[in-house]
Order: structure tokens, then sequence, then C-alpha cells
């Protein structure tokens, strides 16, 4: 049958007119739109502007008060006021549809959601567990997002099993659902399994772009998160710069990417990725950490501290961890600032409120150190080890404690013992090759030298100690090569200057070794073996004197 169409064009004139009528305009002509009373007019309207609330729920109040019976609307006004996060509100309008309609699983879920924001996890899982029990009339919402919110609300592993094999099911009807696969991959990184959720969150990418109410960018955040949970930090980078393609405004995805940037050595991007978050969230006390913390990984030590001391005023409460990390991080910053007095202060009270955290003896044993407390120093860092035999970063401590105590064999087996947790850590490489010189086992230093400069080839101290080991083995072109790559890292390193001076010499080539210590010296006037070389050189080989 043909449609009458001239029965149809009144219910579609006020949308014709809706362009106009709901503009700003002189304020007769919504108080005129306010005097209809065609209920469908105002249904539509409450129907068809979902995506601005402000407009749209005044239309559905109009709408109600012409048919306060209708179920749907209650329904429709009720997820307005979920979506505007008047969550009281949002929960006596499905209260309404549910009076009306009681067999309504899309109300009972959105009182589900509305009770969850308001913190209240029993009535929340009530409301859940009704709208899977009668499982009909579901509108925009499903079972499956019920499920999902349900799993985590209780947020245990039998909930999570349960919620696993819902997804399962679901699947075995739409092997491609993405919205399924994205749940089945959460649930499966909170029961530990990380890499089968990795596998879902990629299998969830690829289906069918059906989300439901689900933004590509949270999925692309978790998954980051969940490379992150495996150490897969470059792939977790990844992850995040995606999301943050699709929602570039997003402080937490922001603040995961700083974190894994910072992770993996590259201070100046994580310090960049932190400042974006306080762009957004000016006061987050997280992000303020994070910038705390990468700026002591950049030296800068008076900008840290500041950044420290900024921390503990940020709005978001700190956990008593979280605290202790921020006074640990002022002790560093106070120690590189030469202010030690106050740093190991700042470490005492790191200990005082973390007794049991290994990081905080290890750093405090740094602090005392450089006090020239040697053996307050060992004791504090042998407390770390006891705390966690697997901190790698204690070990080193240790080792470089035993060296100040004039004990090369235990600090040798202190590095050795660093090493084997963490085989990565050039600096502890380096410092090894400097014990074995000094236990004349030049081959050895040699070894751990070069193994130093292969871990990071931009390690200053490993360059020199390879030249150092390369003299003693008396295989002077390749340690005058392994000087000139130190000075190429750092042109203003006397030291470096100096021996290649001394390399120099021992070719005989002996202007150019002159020019070399000659250079050490104007670098650091106390650098007495340059000196000393230069005086003896002076005599064998007088410079040219200028014209």
């Amino acid at each position: 049958m043909i449609p009458n169409r001239s029965r149809l064009t009144p219910k579609l004139l006020p949308l014709v007119l809706l362009g106009t009528t709901l503009l700003p305009q002189p304020g007769f002509a919504r108080d005129r739109l306010q005097d209809l009373k065609d209920p469908a007019y105002w249904s539509q309207l409450c129907t068809l502007l979902g995506s601005k609330p402000t407009d749209t729920l005044p239309a559905c109040e109009r709408a109600l008060e012409l048919r306060p019976k209708e179920a749907p609307l209650w329904t429709r006004y009720g997820s307005l006021l979920l979506g505007s996060q008047q969550y009281s509100e949002a929960i006596a309008a499905f209260g309404q549809a549910l009076k009306r309609q009681p067999k309504n699983s899309q109300a009972w879920a959105g009182q589900c959601l509305a009770w969850k924001e308001l913190g209240d996890d029993e009535a929340a899982v009530t409301a859940c567990d009704q709208a899977l029990k009668i499982n009909t009339n579901w509108g925009d919402r499903s079972a499956l997002e019920a499920q999902h919110t349900r799993s985590l609300i209780r947020n245990q592993e039998l909930d999570y099993q349960t919620a696993l094999q819902f997804y399962q099911q679901v699947l075995e009807q739409q092997p491609t659902y993405s919205l399924a696969l994205f749940y089945r991959g959460e649930a499966l990184e909170k029961l530990g399994k990380s890499q089968e959720a990795i596998d879902a969150y990629q299998r969830a990418l690829k289906g069918d772009d059906n989300w439901g109410t689900m933004e590509l960018a949270q999925t692309w955040y978790l998954r980051g998160l969940t490379h992150r949970r495996v150490k897969e930090a470059e792939l977790a980078v990844k992850a995040f710069d995606r999301a943050l393609s699709f929602n570039p405004n997003d402080g937490p995805t922001w603040f995961q990417l700083a974190d894994t940037l910072r992770e993996l050595q590259r201070p100046t991007e994580a310090l960049s990725a932190y400042n974006r978050v306080l762009e957004i969230q000016p006061t987050s006390s997280q992000a303020l950490l994070g910038q705390c913390l990468t700026l002591n990984q950049l030296q800068q030590a008076e900008a840290a501290l500041a950044a420290c001391q900024k921390t503990l005023q940020g709005n978001a409460p700190l956990s008593p961890e979280e605290v202790a990390q921020v006074w640990n991080q002022q002790s560093y910053a106070l120690t590189n600032l030469g202010k030690l007095e106050d740093a190991l202060t700042a470490a005492n009270r790191v200990v005082g409120m973390r007794p049991d955290w290994s990081q905080g003896w290890s750093d405090r044993a740094v602090v005392l150190w450089h006090l020239k407390q040697y053996e307050t120093a060992l004791a504090s860092v042998e407390k770390a080890i006891s705390l966690d035999p697997q901190d790698a970063r204690a070990w080193a401590n240790q080792g470089r404690i035993w060296r100040s105590l004039n004990n090369p064999e235990k600090a040798l087996a202190a590095y050795t013992e660093a090493l084997k947790i963490d085989p990565e850590n050039a600096s502890v490489w380096a410092n090894l090759s400097a014990v074995q010189w000094s236990q004349g086992d030049h081959g050895a230093a040699l070894d751990a030298a070069n193994r130093a400069v292969t871990v990071d080839p931009k390690l200053l101290q490993g360059w020199q100690n390879r030249a150092t080991a390369l003299v003693a083995l008396q295989k002077y072109p390749d340690a005058q090569t392994s000087y000139e790559r130190a000075i190429e890292i750092d042109q203003n390193s006397a030291d470096s200057w100096a021996g290649l001076g001394l390399v120099l010499a021992k070719q005989r080539q002996y202007p150019q070794a002159i020019a070399a210590l000659q250079t050490a010296v104007s670098l650091n006037p106390q650098q007495s073996l340059a000196q000393q070389a230069l005086e003896a050189l002076m005599e064998v080989e007088p410079p040219v004197l200028p014209k």
C-alpha cells in the first residue's frame, strides 16, 4: 500500500523546523514551542537529540508531561541523565520505567551503572543481576555489558571466571564480536593471563567493529596497560600513541605513556608527556610525582626538587607508598645539589615511613656513602638486600661501598650478584671492570668494559675503563680509539684528554700528546696526572714556539 503522504506531513513538519527553532533565537520562539502539545513531536525530539543532552533533557521532560505512563520514555530519560552524570536522578527515572515495565533489562542495567558511579556496589550488583535474570528489552544496552559491569564491581576471581564463560558463549555465536573479545581480554588480564589478554585485544581490533558504547581509544589504552604488565614497553608506547590518536585529551593515557617512556630511559619524551597530563589535570599528584622522577633522571635537581615539593600539594590523595617515593626523590635531588645533611634527613624519613621498602634503604646508603659514612652505608644497603635479594641496584650499591672500604674481593662479589639479576646494566659492568683492573686481571677488565659499551655505547665510564684496560695490555692504538670515543661523548672530560695524551706519548706522537694534555689541564687544572706527564714531555719534546 502507498502511504498517505498528507497524513505524514504534520508529523514531519516539526523536524523541518528543528534547524531554526532550536538555534539561539529570541525568547518568544522557544516559548511558543513549549506550548506545543503534540506528544509525538516531543518524543521524537527526546529520541533524536541524543548527542546533545542539554537540549534533549528538556524535550524528554516535556514528553513525559504529556505521556507520563510510557516506560520507554522514562528509560530514555534515565539514560540521558546517566550520560549527564546525574546519577541519583537517573536511578529515579529508571525506577519510574520499571514501575510501568518491570521486565526492562535496559532500565535495570542503567540503574546498575548509576549505583556503581555512586559507590553503592551492593545495589549495583543487585540491579545488574536483575537485568541478566530478566534478559529482555535491552534497548541500547546488552547482557554482555551488564555481565562486564557486574564482574568489575565484584572484582573477584570467581566472577571473572564466570564472566569469561559468558563471553565465550557469546563468541561461539559471534566469533568476531569486537566488544565481547575486548571484555574477554580484560577478564583474562584480571586473571593474570596477560599474553592471552593481548591476543584477545588484538582479535577485538580486527573484529567486526561492534563496540557497543566502547570507544576504540579505551581499547588501545587497556591494550597498552597489558603490554606494560608483560614488560613489553615498546609495544605499550605504540598502543598508547594509538589511543591518543583517537582521544588526544585523555589524561590517563598520557600518564601511562609518560610512565612507560620513563621506564624506557627516554626521559625527555617522558617529561613532555607528563607536562601534557598537567595541562589537562593541573593538580594531578601522580603526574607531578612522575615529573619529579623524570627531572631527577635528567639530572635537573633544582626543578626536580620543586616538582617533588609541589607533588604533596596536588589534588589527588597519595598512597603511603607514593608519599615515601616523593621524599625519596627529594633526597635524591638534594644529594645532587650537594645538600647531603638535608638529603639524609629526607632518606631517614623514607625508611621511617616504609621500613619494608628495599629501595628506600638502598638509596639511603648512597647518601651515607656521599657523606663518607661507609660502615653505616653498608648496614643500610645490607638491610635493603635482606628485604629484597633480587634488588640489583642494592647489590651494585654494596659493591661501590666495599670498594670505598678497600675490599675489592667483596666488591667483585657484589657486582657479580647485581649482574646476575640485571645483566643489561652498563654502569655495573663498568664498575666491575674497574675492580678487575685494580686486581690486575686486565683481560677480564677489558671483557667487562666491552660488555658495558655494548649495552650502552654512550657510557663515558665504559670507554674510559676499556681504554685503561687496553693500556695495561699495551694495546695503545686500540686504547687511543677508546679515549677518542670517550671524548666524542664528553669533550669536557679532562680525564679522557689526559688518558689520550698519555697513550699518544706511549706511541711517541709527542706534539699531539702535548696538545691533548694541555687540553686536559685547561679543563681541570687539578688533573695531576696530566700535569706531571706534560712537564715530562715538555723536557723531552719542547713545543714549537710561535714565530
